[in-house]
C-alpha cells in the first residue's frame, strides 16, 4: 500500500504539517501492537502488513463468532446462538477506528463495520426473544428505537416484546409512533412486517403465534422426509411491480457452465434464510459481464414474483460514477413518493432502500460496480432477494461480509468465440470464409468485445471482404485503431482506459513497464527486476493489476497479459514512457 494512499486514508485534506513523520509514528505504533508485531513490511513506496483470518485481532474474532451464531441458529440450537452473538459483541468497545479522522476513504469502512454490529445486535435480539426474555429486553429497544429511528426492525422487537409483556395498548401505540415517522419525514408505509404484527395484536393474537422470523429447527433422523413449515405469507405493500432490466443481449453464445450453477443457485433459495444471495461476475474490461449478467437476469426473472431492479453505477466508464443515494432514488421513484433530496442522509437513503424491499421477493443487478463499499448500501436485509453484481475488480468484501459467491468470467473458448463472431455476422447474411473468421477471432484475443466491434466493422462494409479485416488485424500496433466502435463503450481502447485511471502510479508504471518490454509472462521477481523496484512492491503492484483483472495470475506467482491488454500496455509506454 502506498504511503500517499495511507496518508489519504489516515487524515483526507486535513493533513499535519509533517504529513511523513505523523505515518512514521503511526506505524511505529503498530510495530509494538502484539498482534501484528513482525507482520509489517516496508518497501520503497509504500508498506505491506501480512494478516490472515486466523491472526487474532478484534474483526476477525467478532466476524467468527457471528458465524458460528448463525450457524446455531440455522440448527435450532437458540440458547446457544445467543450466547455467541453476546460474545461477538463484547468484542467491541470503542466505535471503530475511533482515533481515526472520518476521510473519504476511511468513512465507508467505518460505516460497513458498523452495520455490521447492527445486524447481530438484531440477531441476539430475536434469540433472546425467542428464550422468553421479553421483560429484561424492553429498556435496551426503546433506547435502541430512539438511537435509530428508521430501522424498522427495532420497532418490531419492541413491539413484540411489550405485547408479550402484557402491554398491548403500548404496543399498538409504539406502532402508530413508528408509522408517523416513517409517513411524515419520509412519505413511507411501514414495511410488511411491521403491518402484519400490528393485525395480529389488532386480532388479538394468541402470544405464542406472534414471533419473529426465526430460522428453523434442527430436524431428526426420523423426520427429515417430513415437509418442512413454511413461513405465512406477509401481508404487502400494494404498489407496482418493477420490471426495470435492459433488453437481453441477441444471439448470446457460450458461459453454460456459469449460467448453469447461478440458475440452480436462484432455484435453491430458501424463504427462511437469514441473508439475501449476493453473486459477483468479475473479469476483464471486454469480457461480457454485463451481457451474462441480463442474459442469466432474464433467465431467472420469473422466480421474484415482487420484480426486478437494475441499478448501473457507472465506476468504468466516460462519465462519473453514479452517487449511491441518486442510484437508490433512479429506482425507487417508480415505486414509492420519494421525499426531497437534500431532506434525507447517506443512512437515510438505505434503510429506506431496505425498508421498501422488506418481505420482498426481488433480483436486483446491480452493474459496473466499483468496490465493496459502493454496493453495500444496496444489499436487501431481506433473505428472499437474490442480488447479481458485475465490476472488473475482485469485491472480496462482499464475500466476507455477506457470504456473496464471486465467479471470475474467463476469455472463452475458441469454438464459442468463433461463434460468437459468426453468429454476429450471419445475422446480417454476411458471407463468412471460416479461415478469415478463425484470424479474426485470434486477433481480437477471443475478447466478446472485440469480437462484437469487429462484427460490426464488417457488417457496416459489407462489399469488403472479412479477409480484409482480418489483414487489419495482423498488425499489433494498428489493432486497437481497427477495433473502434462509434461510441466510447464500444471501443476497446477506451474500454482499457476506464481501467488504466483507476490504478496507483505504482500499478500504472508496472503496468507501463511490462507493456514496453512486451512481457507475456512474469514473476514478480522478473517484474521488479525491469521495473527497478523491490520485490515486494513488484508484488504489490502486480496483485493490484490482478484485483483490477489487468494481468492474469495463471499460477502462484506467475502472471500473464491478455493479447490485447498487452497491447494497449505497450502503448500507453510508448505514449508515457522515455
Amino acid at each position: 500500500m502506498s504511503k500517499e494512499y495511507l496518508v489519504d486514508a489516515l487524515w483526507g485534506a486535513d493533513l499535519p504539517s509533517d504529513p511523513g513523520g505523523a505515518l512514521r509514528s503511526n506505524l511505529y505504533g503498530l510495530r509494538k501492537a502484539t498482534p501484528i508485531k513482525g507482520r509489517l513490511q516496508t518497501g520503497r513506496d509504500g508498506y505491506g502488513l501480512a494478516l490472515h483470518e486466523g491472526d487474532v485481532l478484534d474483526l476477525h474474532r467478532f466476524r467468527g463468532l457471528a458465524q458460528q451464531a448463525r450457524t446455531a441458529q440455522l440448527l435450532g440450537d437458540v440458547d446457544a446462538a445467543a450466547r455467541l452473538f453476546q460474545r461477538a459483541l463484547d468484542t467491541w468497545g470503542d466505535p471503530p477506528l475511533a482515533d481515526i479522522p472520518a476521510t473519504p476513504i476511511m468513512q465507508p469502512v467505518i460505516s460497513e463495520l458498523l452495520e455490521h454490529r447492527h445486524a447481530v445486535q438484531e440477531s441476539l435480539v430475536d434469540a433472546r426473544l425467542a428464550l422468553g426474555q421479553h421483560h429484561e429486553l424492553l429498556p435496551f429497544l426503546m433506547s435502541l428505537t430512539t438511537a435509530q429511528p428508521l430501522r424498522e426492525r427495532r420497532w418490531e422487537q419492541l413491539i413484540l416484546a411489550l405485547y408479550r409483556c402484557g402491554r398491548r395498548a403500548e404496543a399498538l401505540d409504539t406502532f402508530t409512533r413508528a408509522r408517523r415517522l416513517l409517513v411524515e419525514d419520509y412519505g413511507i408505509d411501514p414495511g410488511g412486517p411491521l403491518q402484519h404484527l400490528q393485525q395480529l395484536i389488532l386480532a388479538d393474537d394468541p402470544l405464542q403465534a406472534l414471533t419473529l422470523p426465526v430460522p428453523p429447527q434442527r430436524i431428526h433422523a426420523d423426520t427429515a422426509r417430513e415437509p418442512r413449515p413454511q413461513r405465512p405469507e406477509v401481508p404487502r405493500p400494494l404498489v407496482g411491480v418493477p420490471h426495470q432490466l435492459p433488453a437481453e443481449p441477441r444471439n448470446f453464445i457460450g458461459r453454460e457452465a456459469e449460467l448453469r450453477m447461478l440458475t440452480e443457485v436462484a432455484d435453491g433459495m430458501s424463504p427462511v434464510g437469514s441473508s439475501p444471495v449476493v453473486s459477483v461476475l468479475c473479469g476483464p474490461p471486454g469480457i461480457g459481464k454485463t451481457a451474462f449478467a441480463l442474459h442469466l437476469a432474464h433467465r431467472i426473472a420469473d422466480r421474484f414474483p415482487d420484480g426486478q431492479l437494475y441499478i448501473d453505477l457507472g465506476a468504468f466508464g466516460p462519465t462519473d460514477p453514479v452517487d449511491t443515494q441518486q442510484a437508490i432514488r433512479s429506482v425507487l421513484a417508480p415505486l414509492i413518493r420519494l421525499p426531497e433530496p437534500d431532506t434525507m442522509c447517506p443512512a437515510a437513503y438505505a434503510n429506506l432502500y431496505r425498508t421498501t424491499l422488506a418481505q420482498r421477493r426481488m433480483l436486483i443487478l446491480i452493474d459496473n460496480a466499483y468496490d465493496s463499499a459502493q454496493v453495500q448500501p444496496l444489499i436487501p436485509a431481506g433473505p428472499q432477494c437474490m442480488v447479481i453484481i458485475t465490476s472488473r475488480r475482485k469485491l472480496t468484501g462482499l464475500v466476507t461480509s455477506h457470504g456473496a459467491r464471486l465467479t471470475t468470467l474467463d476469455l472463452p473458448s475458441r469454438a464459442e468465440a468463433t461463434a460468437l463472431l459468426a453468429s454476429r455476422l450471419a445475422a446480417d447474411d454476411l458471407a463468412v470464409d471460416s479461415a478469415a473468421l478463425a484470424e479474426v477471432t485470434e486477433a481480437c484475443g477471443r475478447l466478446p468485445l472485440a469480437l462484437v466491434i469487429a462484427a460490426t466493422r464488417a457488417v457496416g462494409r459489407p462489399t469488403v471482404p472479412l479477409r480484409h479485416l482480418a489483414d487489419e488485424l495482423r498488425s499489433e500496433q494498428n489493432r486497437l485503431d481497427v477495433l473502434r466502435g462509434g461510441r466510447a463503450s464500444g471501443d476497446i481502447r477506451a474500454a482499457f482506459s476506464w481501467s488504466y485511471r483507476r490504478l496507483t502510479c505504482a500499478q500504472a508504471r508496472m503496468f507501463r513497464v511490462l507493456g514496453a518490454h512486451r512481457v507475456r509472462e512474469t514473476t514478480a521477481a522478473e517484474a521488479g527486476r525491469l521495473a527497478e523496484v523491490p520485490a515486494l512492491a513488484a508484488t504489490q503492484a502486480l496483485t493490484g493489476l490482478a484485483y483490477a483483472h489487468l494481468i492474469r495470475e495463471y499460477a502462484p506467482g506467475r502472471y500473464r497479459f491478455d493479447d490485447l491488454v498487452g497491447a494497449y500496455a505497450a502503448e500507453k509506454a510508448r505514449e508515457e514512457e522515455d
